[in-house]
């Protein structure tokens, strides 16, 4: 089979073939403690927690495939490592590299484009040293950082710098990403999707992107970012059809309970707010991530043994796992294409309820945008699009909204992105499971001042990321009374 190889990694195949063995043979000469700087030792005790990644992708070619690279750290010992979904987005294949290990064949077991965030699986045949995540909500300019990553195809390659920036935004691919971390620690075209480590050995990033037309200005996905999302990233209730209904407080450094649904089976077996889940099934939990990698592969009738710490006692449940209810899709009779408007004028700082405002336009338009109704000036108003979405696949869809200022989309009555608020263009996404037809969504926005924006986006079963077309939006047809 054929190859297309950068023009990197053939620098990278000559490196590792005329690279000496070791410097004047001295390769298990006794070394002095003082090269065993801290740096020294945190880079040994990380290492073996962080993979190299190659890729391989149609390139339109039969029989030829394109080579990517990228980096990858392991958050879960049974297997699972964390990456960038760009990195691992459309690939016909890969396989990651750990230190003195043998190339594995690794699969994709969830990813969101909106975040840059992807959970990737391999199968080790023994338990792998993990990268703990850590906190970004303290992070302080000038402390140093360390990164290991797969640069140009140059596996495990080592950088030092500083956190030189705090509460960036940047654009990679499909994404916009915000609250990013700013480090000058050296990062080339394959660190995508490695970890960004502190002096504790913590990993507090996702290194993302760079800008291209500066020097050491390189951006990592906030550690806080990473906790907030798993939980969308997984999405294990819609994305394997069960229902449990227990939410888990994130931040903790443990799996505390933040919730329980009422009526789920979490709620009927026992589980409260509170109790701090210590294994689920055949999983150890220590952690929030721990417990969503617990959920993969889980199935309606399941009775999964939970273990639970509540207060000075520990208890055992056995809660008996749910189907998940999802919502019926509506006839298609009398239903035309477009999506409907109102437009309103007024100044807001967060979006308002326009069922109690009087719109001074309405209309349909193909797409909904910022542009479907303005003022003169462009500033101080707002819009409510309501129609139907047809999704053509039952399965896993996430939508996405980015927006100057806020916006919402809701999918009948459950409020799927919640992107509200003053803020300069930003992107939020959320997760839904939807039957094959057609379903009610509503869209608002409002815009104050400074720039405007609406687009509003979908991915699922066969769709990639991509603005929701023209084809994908129906209205009732209006007939004369």
């Amino acid at each position: 089979m054929l190859f297309q190889d950068a023009f990197i990694n053939r620098i990278a195949l000559l490196i590792i073939a005329f690279a000496p063995t070791s410097l004047h043979g001295e390769e298990n000469a006794e070394k002095p403690l003082e090269r065993y700087t801290p740096t020294v030792r945190l880079i040994e005790r990380c290492m073996p927690a962080v993979a190299s990644i190659q890729t391989f992708t149609q390139s339109g070619t039969p029989g030829v495939f394109n080579v990517g690279v990228g980096s990858a750290s392991v958050i879960h010992s049974s297997g699972y490592l964390i990456t960038n979904n760009h990195v691992v987005s459309g690939i016909a294949n890969g396989n990651v590299v750990f230190p003195g290990m043998q190339p594995l064949p690794f699969r994709v077991i969830a990813g969101i484009s909106s975040e840059d965030m992807a959970l990737i699986k391999v199968e080790a045949g023994k338990r792998l040293a993990v990268l703990p995540i850590g906190r970004s909500n303290d992070l302080m300019l000038g402390e140093p950082v360390l990164v290991i990553g797969n640069p140009v195809g140059l596996n495990h390659s080592v950088s030092t710098g500083i956190i030189s920036g705090l509460n960036r935004a940047a654009a990679t691919g499909g994404a916009f990403l915000p609250w990013l971390v700013q480090t000058s620690a050296a990062v080339s075209g394959g660190n995508s999707g490695g970890p960004l480590i502190n002096a504790l050995g913590y990993q507090i990033g996702i290194i993302t992107s760079k800008r291209l037309d500066s020097e050491n200005i390189n951006f990592a996905i906030a550690a806080d970012r990473i906790r907030e999302v798993f939980s969308r990233l997984i999405a294990a209730e819609l994305r394997y059809g069960f229902r449990l209904g227990i939410e888990i407080d994130m931040y903790q450094s443990n799996a505390q309970v933040k919730s329980v649904t009422r009526d789920s089976p979490g709620e009927r077996a026992g589980i409260q707010s509170g109790d701090v889940i210590t294994k689920f099934g055949k999983i150890e939990v220590s952690n929030g991530f721990d417990f969503h990698i617990a959920l993969i592969d889980l199935k309606p009738g399941d009775k999964p043994e939970v273990q639970i710490r509540r207060g000075e006692k520990q208890v055992t449940l056995h809660p008996e796992i749910g189907v998940l209810e999802v919502r019926e899709p509506i006839a298609d009779n009398g239903m035309v294409p477009g999506i409907r408007f109102q437009g309103y004028t007024g100044n807001w700082d967060r979006l308002p309820d326009f069922d109690r405002l009087t719109p001074a336009s309405t209309g349909h338009v193909d797409i909904p945008t910022e542009n479907a109704f303005t003022t003169e000036d462009k500033e101080n108003y707002g819009l409510k699009f309501s129609g139907f979405i047809k999704v053509p696949t039952e399965g896993l869809y996430v939508f996405s909204t980015s927006s100057d200022d806020g916006s919402r989309l809701s999918i009948g009555n459950e409020v799927i992105v919640d992107n509200d608020g003053l803020h300069g263009v930003m992107s939020n996404s959320g997760l839904i499971r939807l039957k094959a037809g057609l379903h009610p969504i509503i869209i608002t926005f409002f815009e104050q001042g400074g720039a405007e924006k609406l687009e509003v986006s979908y991915e699922g079963p066969g769709i990639k990321k991509q603005v929701i077309p023209k084809e994908a939006y129906f209205m009732r047809e209006e007939r004369p009374e």
